[in-house]
């Protein structure tokens, strides 16, 4: 093992590589410190790890490592990660969610930064970002690279990798030689690859800081055009050239012979054809030979694995195909005969780890799927109130932490008369509204904004960035388009609630949970709407608004499953929900707060639902209250019971949900009236 070295490429980012290079590809680490949280980038295989847990050491301590950036899956990047675990690590992998998928099986235990959850950039506590710019299937599905707005350097992966057996840190006049026959192997095709390319063509780089190869530190537009018009890929179509105008095949030789140079040296490749009857100039151009064309194009190759071996052939491949299919001239015999073999060789060993490729995809559908279930919405296909929760809980306590300006948006579109939906046509057309409304909505968002599904009839859009008069605009859009379409079978409205974070920045009463603050405005704005005759939309309240007494209904089990149904239920349909969990409790909040209706079960603790109702009719204040009992508990004496107390309507667990709030609404409406 070499001595640990490391170099500072920019100002306070370092090369941080080890020593190996294996079949001509070195690794390249890469250390960002930004004041007192450092970054490493793609750390490196099992085989570096002693150099480069050194070389970042030498730099900062490991504790000081907040984030590891993954671009993708390779061992290569990532099979170092545990290990640095173990030596102490405490970080956030960041990476995409394709990624996160695979790496978890190189036993990684760290948690996760998912870069498509997280507006794909990473936002340092000194206000330093990092961006990401996706580059699918170069040469994975959900590869990307990272560009650091601050010293413009792109660290990009495996795209301006090299093959090189001569490694300089640097980038040299042969480099884009050396680049393609890395890319020319690896990337896939360049109808991919080049608007890549082109969205790195239109961003301001100063310097392309690759996982493999070396650092291209000036004309970075130069490489970044290279590839761009590199033609590669199993699928290659060409345009085809006239040989004979090309220069024939003393060009086409003389081409192969550059590209060998550019991946080992001058030397290796003027011993591998010593002994041919040929002519070379100092810079390896071909001037003369003493055979046919097609006799020079076979013997050069035949030199070369007699002198090199097959490494030396399969290296080359790609390049030699593109030329054969761009001049239609054939392979080279020593290609079709010896590639052939090793690919023999190679299906030999994929039938032989099919059972373990299939085992492992067969585990990898099932945690997407286990994955999907838990988070999204199984009509919509949307993340779920519990994600949105958790979502919503991450970014406004980021925002406060990171003391931001930033004034992220709520809009809660609550669909008004869905329950005559839901009665008339059952719930399949129900899901049809929802789908229809989802497809409006996603029709008027901002490409940035991320839209969740509330359980019940209501969507909820989150605005990362907003100003209140485009907010509310946006807001009026989609009311206007709800109640104008006619995907819907019959019309339907929606009321509107609009609320901004800065509605709550400075109020101490909101300071303790915050996200949870926000998200209850916007319900309670959406229920002022509603009130208000719905198709509505209400942004503009002030905060004593929300002090007032809407519609509560207390709840009163001890099953918090059932209380958390009914609870999300009432909500999403404009009721404010209070919950006890024994009949003492519940007796309490019925004197201190003023109740449309009361839903009760009966094995209560401390005091039975029969009790409890008793203890109401006795008080005049309390009596008229109306009243709903759930229970697992339903017989003749039972109901005899209930019926005696007043109790009209008492529902045998497990109920159907849309019955029993078709119900309540129609007590609620009932006991307003009567008021």
């Amino acid at each position: 093992m070499s001595a640990p070295r490391t170099v500072e490429i920019a100002k306070d980012i370092y090369w941080v590589g080890g020593s190996s290079q294996e079949g001509g590809l070195n690794c390249n680490p890469y250390l960002l410190v930004d004041g007192d949280e450092a970054v490493l980038i793609d750390p490196g295989s099992v085989l570096d790890f002693e150099d480069v847990y050194e070389n970042v050491r030498s730099i900062v301590p490991l504790e000081k490592i907040k984030y590891v950036i993954l671009h993708h899956q390779d061992p290569d990047f990532c099979a170092s990660v545990p290990l640095f675990e173990k030596a102490g690590g405490k970080f956030l992998i960041v990476t995409h969610w394709r990624t996160q998928l695979l790496v978890k099986f190189y036993g990684i235990t760290s948690d996760y930064y998912i870069i498509n959850e997280n507006e794909y950039q990473l936002n340092l506590k000194s206000g330093r970002t990092l961006g990401f710019v996706m580059t699918p299937y170069l040469h994975f599905p959900g590869a990307f690279t990272t560009y650091d707005y601050e010293s413009k350097v792109l660290f990009s992966s495996d795209l301006f990798g090299a093959y090189s057996f001569v490694w300089n840190l640097y980038a040299k006049d042969d480099y884009i030689e050396k680049m393609k026959t890395f890319h020319e192997h690896y990337m896939p095709s360049n109808s991919i690859l080049r608007p890549v390319m082109e969205v790195f063509l239109g961003m301001d780089i100063d310097m392309i800081a690759p996982q493999h190869g070396s650092i291209i530190n000036e004309n970075t537009s130069v490489y970044i055009k290279a590839l761009r018009d590199l033609e590669c890929g199993k699928f290659l179509n060409p345009i085809k050239q006239d040989l004979a105008k090309s220069g024939g095949y003393m060009t086409m030789c003389t081409m192969v012979l550059k590209r060998y140079a550019s991946i080992f040296d001058f030397e290796e490749v003027v011993d591998a054809i010593g002994d041919l009857e040929i002519t070379l100039d100092e810079k390896l151009n071909i001037t003369d030979y003493n055979y046919t064309g097609d006799e020079l194009w076979n013997l050069i190759f035949e030199k070369v694995l007699i002198r090199k071996g097959l490494q030396w052939l399969m290296i080359i491949e790609p390049l030699v195909e593109m030329i054969s299919l761009e001049y239609e001239i054939s392979m080279p015999q020593v290609f079709k005969s010896n590639i052939k073999r090793v690919e023999q060789a190679s299906a030999t060993l994929n039938e032989q780890n099919q059972l373990l490729k299939e085992s492992i995809e067969r585990l990898e559908a099932s945690l997407k799927e286990s994955e999907h279930r838990l988070t999204r919405d199984p009509v919509t296909g949307l993340f779920n109130f519990e994600f949105f929760k958790n979502y919503l809980n991450s970014e406004i306590n980021g925002i406060i932490q990171d003391r931001s300006i930033q004034n992220p948006a709520l809009i809660v579109v609550s669909l008004d008369n869905l329950e005559k939906i839901e009665n008339y046509y059952g719930t399949d057309e129900v899901d049809e509204v929802l789908k229809n409304a989802l497809y409006i909505l996603e029709g008027l968002k901002g490409k940035n904004d991320m839209l969740f599904r509330l359980q019940g009839f209501a969507f909820i859009c989150y605005i990362p960035q907003s100003r209140k008069d485009d907010t509310l605009e946006l807001a009026e859009k989609i009311r206007n388009a709800i109640a104008a379409s006619e995907k819907f079978i019959e019309k339907i409205t929606a009321s509107i609630g609009v609320t901004w974070f800065d509605d709550i920045r400075d109020n101490d009463e909101f300071s303790v949970n915050p996200d949870e603050a926000l998200y209850n405005i916007a319900l309670r704005r959406v229920r002022i709407a509603r009130s208000k005759g719905q198709n509505m939309v209400c942004g503009h309240s002030a905060l004593d608004d929300y002090r007032e007494e809407i519609g509560k209904i207390l709840l009163v089990d001890s099953d918090q499953t059932i209380i958390d149904v009914l609870t999300t239920s009432l909500e999403n349909i404009n009721y404010q929900v209070i919950s006890a969990g024994d009949g003492e409790e519940a007796l309490k909040i019925v004197k201190e707060s003023h109740l449309l209706l009361i839903i009760s079960g009966i094995m209560l603790p401390k005091m039975d639902g029969f009790l409890f109702r008793e203890k109401l009719l006795s008080d005049s204040n309390t009596k008229n209250i109306p009243f709903i009992y759930l229970s697992y508990l339903k017989n003749d004496a039972s109901v005899l019971r209930a019926s005696s107390l007043g109790v009209e309507h008492y529902f045998k667990k497990p109920f159907m949900l849309s019955e029993i709030i078709g119900v309540i609404q129609n007590k609620v409406k009932g006991n307003r009236h009567d008021d």
